[in-house]
């Protein structure tokens, strides 16, 4: 989860309070916003090449040719470098204005999962940019908060050629930070430390992580109940994180005068801290013990994104060059704190063939324990496979319109 303050400095708060309020009027001008689509002006990601397409990969770890080696993607079924799946959350996580008019400034929020479309590949050489749409406001009552409200956007990703390439659905709850800091859940929780044995083992298991590649994996050799290789996450670290903004950016990390200005245009988005009395960015919950207490967490934890970033890139391992994940979904439960480990790993639940298309598909599921036996990300998988019968995969790919059609 990750905190994702917002940038509407016109909306109502308490301001005799540190931190903002969800009132009424606050309320309705998020509801007068529903349906309307916005582009996104600022992404730190826009160019898809060869710089874009590595610092992401660095990001996650992900040393698959098919996203750094010219010389293999080249040789392969799309021709020349394509981009991880995961990157789109450079273009509008990690950019500076995904946050304008999602209104309540002050009043934290937790990114609370993803449900990605993936239509058709992302080219070394193409430019992408992206529209959001707040499609979804409701309250519910959650364990860190009595009042938690589930704000969601539908951001929509273009090529230069205004084809859709990709949709995703970002949920988040917004609760108000006094409240959650008073709840404390997880202020007694065991942090993560391991001996050299355990990381060492750790290490083995992260360097056994392989792509697929060029071993075509075909639709009619998979069979429900097959194993969707695991891999290792953690245990996370601060530098975990320096890397995964270094791929996608930051939306409040600012420096000098961009940093001045964005808190003179949304004052909620910093947070003096006690010690120096300096004004700090909000995401430094991810960093600074002081700052995850004040939300009533024991330790720093990592970005939802970030998650979400290590999800696509466990999938993209497993269908070879010539499959192609076409739909990941999945929840954040709980945070993942600095020296947490967990392990991605699934299994194939479903296959079939597209009505429209004749697409092949495989479905799985898929969960994230860490070493607390918590499952911190369970979701589901949809990959298109290459056919012994029919050949390849054929784009756009799009399970939500394809439709069914017996085996």
């Amino acid at each position: 989860m990750s905190i994702e303050t917002t940038e509407d400095s016109t909306v109502s708060v308490d301001s005799n309070s540190e931190y903002g309020k969800m009132t009424e009027e606050a309320l309705q001008k998020m509801r007068n916003r529903m349906g309307k689509v916005k582009d996104i002006n600022e992404p730190y990601i826009r160019y898809i090449n060869g710089d874009s397409i590595t610092h992401f990969a660095r990001a996650i770890g992900d040393q698959n040719p098919l996203y750094c080696d010219e010389e293999y993607a080249a040789a392969g079924p799309h021709g020349k470098l394509i981009a991880p799946p995961g990157i789109y959350y450079g273009v509008a996580w990690g950019s500076w204005d995904l946050r304008h008019g999602q209104g309540l400034p002050g009043v934290h929020g937790l990114h609370s999962g993803d449900h990605w479309r993936f239509f058709k590949p992302l080219f070394d050489g193409d430019k992408v940019r992206a529209t959001k749409e707040l499609v979804k406001l409701e309250f519910k009552t959650g364990r860190m908060a009595s009042r938690m409200l589930v704000q969601a956007d539908e951001i929509k990703f273009y090529n230069q050629h205004e084809e859709l390439v990709a949709i995703q659905i970002m949920p988040i709850f917004r609760m108000e930070r006094e409240e959650s800091k008073s709840q404390g859940k997880n202020k007694t929780l065991e942090l993560g430390t391991y001996t050299a044995p355990e990381i060492a083992q750790i290490d083995a298991e992260v360097d056994a992580e392989t792509p697929r590649g060029k071993e075509t994996r075909y639709w009619e050799d998979v069979q429900i109940g097959d194993i969707i290789d695991p891999i290792t996450k953690g245990p996370l670290t601060v530098p975990d994180m320096v890397a995964w903004l270094q791929g996608i950016g930051s939306p409040h990390v600012r420096a000098g005068k961009y940093w001045l200005d964005y808190r003179r245009q949304s004052p909620k988005v910093a947070v003096i801290d006690p010690k120096t009395g300096i004004p700090q960015a909000i995401e430094r919950v991810h960093w600074d013990d002081f700052m995850a207490a004040e939300i009533g967490m024991p330790a720093p934890y990592d970005y939802g994104s970030q998650r979400g970033g290590y999800a696509t890139y466990w999938a993209s391992l497993w269908p070879g060059d010539e499959g192609w994940v076409a739909d990941l979904e999945f929840q954040y439960r709980g945070m993942v704190f600095v020296g947490d480990v967990y392990k991605i790993k699934g299994k194939i639940v479903d296959k079939w063939i597209g009505a429209k298309t004749g697409n092949r598909y495989v479905k799985g599921e898929f969960t994230s324990f860490n070493q607390r036996g918590d499952d911190i990300m369970p979701g589901t998988v949809i990959f298109a496979l290459p056919s012994k019968e029919s050949g390849a995969v054929t784009f756009p790919v799009n399970v939500e319109e394809d439709g069914r059609a017996d085996a």
